[in-house]
């Protein structure tokens, strides 16, 4: 009995994905903003979106409502009318990958965000959690 055991939990063990053993640690890259008159450039902006491995018209979306400004994309930037410290716009990407990337579970930012009729879900690849998380 013990052996079959043994054989069913190697098995499971090769199943789970190899990012779930690393330690490598989740790094958010530092936001690059500029003011230049009105106008608040975020430059990395592409760069942000790709750490956290979700698209960018989600990303632009939930900081435009949360700074409470309009602005847009324009190449690899992102472009907000107002002026915003780096501290301010750090803060709050900080907040989207806290709520949107990072799972509720485990911890992990093995994450994908799907949308499953008006509902989104966080689903993590690494333990496999579901967790409902608020449209934006």
């Amino acid at each position: 009995m013990s052996e079959d055991y043994g054989k069913l939990l190697d098995r499971a063990l090769k199943q789970i994905p190899k990012a779930v053993f690393e330690s490598s640690r989740f790094q958010i890259p530092e936001a690059e903003v500029s003011i230049i008159g009105n106008r608040t450039i975020l430059r990395n902006f592409r760069g942000i979106a790709s750490a956290l491995n979700r698209e960018p018209e989600h990303l632009i979306k939930y900081l435009l409502r949360e700074l409470g400004a309009a602005g847009n994309l324009e190449g690899t930037q992102a472009v907000f009318q107002g002026k915003f410290s780096n501290t301010i716009v750090d803060n709050r990407v900080r907040r989207y990958a806290e709520e949107f990337v990072l799972c509720q579970e485990c911890g992990k930012p093995d994450t994908r965000l799907e949308r499953r009729e008006r509902v989104y879900v966080l689903r993590c690849e690494a333990c496999g959690a579901r967790s409902s998380v608020r449209s934006v």
